[in-house]
């Protein structure tokens, strides 16, 4: 639990402007960082100790201290593994998603349980680049410098990408991230360009030693969505070759816009939302609300102005409502103010529970005309099973982050049956 009530509101207050894409959607070509380029005050000279976290299985690595700093340099050396969470150079008892117990506990609707195994893929056919959220929740400005303690990077990895290693080679790499107190500060844009050269690093490195033509899904969440956002404008949008590989990206809990009532046009001016589950080369964007808790007026924000808040319903893409395929819900936390403790009503042993056609799912316009993905209940007539998640919570207040945290868990089986049916369209 946190120390104190008013500690939990000053987070929700600074997560949501997370959640409302604080120095918006994507960057703009042609900022640079004002960082030092030497390493000398950075992790940009980290280097592995040869051992494995046995709680994480990533490699710990040597850093700063946990103060925040304004002078980050980008890292250097992403061709090593160790400066990434998932990689497929890395053993795999050090490689966080593939490592970790990902065994789900289904929840029927008979009030039985079911347990459901995870399956990594033995060949997979296509590639993963995926970038976590605000994990860093320190409140001066700054970034996160020290990698010494990575569980908090876990909650956000395990919860979003590490299951679909069901399909693809996972790559997940770490990057001096924003603390969430930047947002509203006058350093913001300054230190997210230069968060963003990590990134960048990480993805020319991809580029270079992993790619080999090969098909790929690019997805992040909030600051890793801004983050897989500028990559999507600045590096795959300009390049015919990338997006013709482009599988699609998922882009969730941001400021990702289009025009109203097009599918494109926005954000990324030529690669559009997604319309089927076959469509290839493009967008699912969404913010998730609870249906009776919509948003405020003003709680959400394009990142264009005059624009609409993107929604892409992943359990009916060609629009309506559909009950989510699968909502995987943690039963584990390794920061409660980002990822609270879920009370499931019963003892459980393993570290996820799935349930199934559960919740309803479909795109709704808020009081300001944005639109959201609404999350209803909507169990058959005979379903003994009751909502978990309480979404009268404070972190879910609809004035401030809604269900933002869980944007991945209530719709996790459809995002992943769409990654299975974009790899089938191309051919995989």
């Amino acid at each position: 639990m946190l120390a104190s009530a008013s500690r939990l509101l000053v987070v929700v207050a600074l997560l949501a402007a997370v959640a409302c894409g604080g120095g918006g959607g994507g960057g703009t070509a042609g900022e640079t960082s004002t960082g030092s380029t030497d390493g000398s005050a950075s992790a940009a000279t980290t280097t592995t100790s040869g051992t494995t976290d046995p709680t994480t299985g990533v490699a710990p690595t040597t850093g700063t201290s946990g103060e925040a700093s304004t002078t980050g340099a980008p890292l250097e050396g992403y061709d090593d593994p160790a400066l990434w969470l998932c990689h497929p150079d890395k053993p795999v008892e050090a490689d966080a998603c593939l490592s970790a117990d990902l065994t789900a506990t289904e929840l029927l609707a008979d009030g039985g349980t079911a347990i459901v195994e995870h399956t990594i893929a033995a060949a997979p056919a296509f590639d993963c680049f995926y970038v976590y959220p605000t994990v860093d929740i320190r409140f001066q400005p700054g970034q996160t410098e020290s990698f010494d303690d990575l569980e908090q990077e876990l909650d956000p990895l395990l919860n979003q990408a590490a299951r679909f290693t069901s399909m693809c080679r996972m790559f997940a790499p770490l990057y001096h991230q924003v603390t969430i107190g930047t947002y509203g500060s006058a350093e913001l844009e300054t230190l997210l360009t230069a968060a963003y050269q990590d990134v960048l690093a990480a993805f020319e490195s991809y580029l270079e030693r992993h790619a080999d033509g090969r098909p790929l899904l690019i997805f992040g969440h909030s600051q890793g969505t801004y983050m897989t956002t500028r990559l999507l404008q600045e590096v795959v949008e300009p390049d015919p070759a990338l997006r013709e590989r482009l599988l699609a990206a998922i882009l969730l809990g941001g400021s990702f816009s289009v025009p109203f009532d097009t599918q494109a046009g926005g954000t990324l001016p030529t690669i559009p939302l997604c319309e089927s589950a076959e469509q290839l080369g493009c967008v699912v964007a969404y913010r998730t609300y609870a249906a009776e808790l919509p948003p405020e007026p003003g709680s959400q924000a394009p990142d264009i102005a005059g624009n609409d808040v993107a929604c892409t319903n992943p359990a009916a893409l060609g629009g309506g409502s559909a009950r989510a395929r699968g909502a995987f819900f943690p039963n584990f936390t390794h920061q409660e103010a980002v990822f609270p403790k879920i009370d499931f009503g019963q003892a459980i042993d393993t570290p996820f529970v799935i349930m199934r056609d559960f919740y309803g799912l479909s795109c709704q316009a808020d009081v300001d005309g944005e639109h959201y993905l609404a999350v209803a209940l909507e169990p058959d007539a005979d379903d003994v099973r009751t909502n978990p998640v309480d979404f009268t919570a404070p972190l879910f207040a609809p004035g401030f982050l809604g269900l933002h945290v869980l944007d991945y868990n209530f719709a996790l089986q459809d995002l992943l049956d769409l990654a299975a049916a974009k790899a089938a369209a191309a051919g995989l």
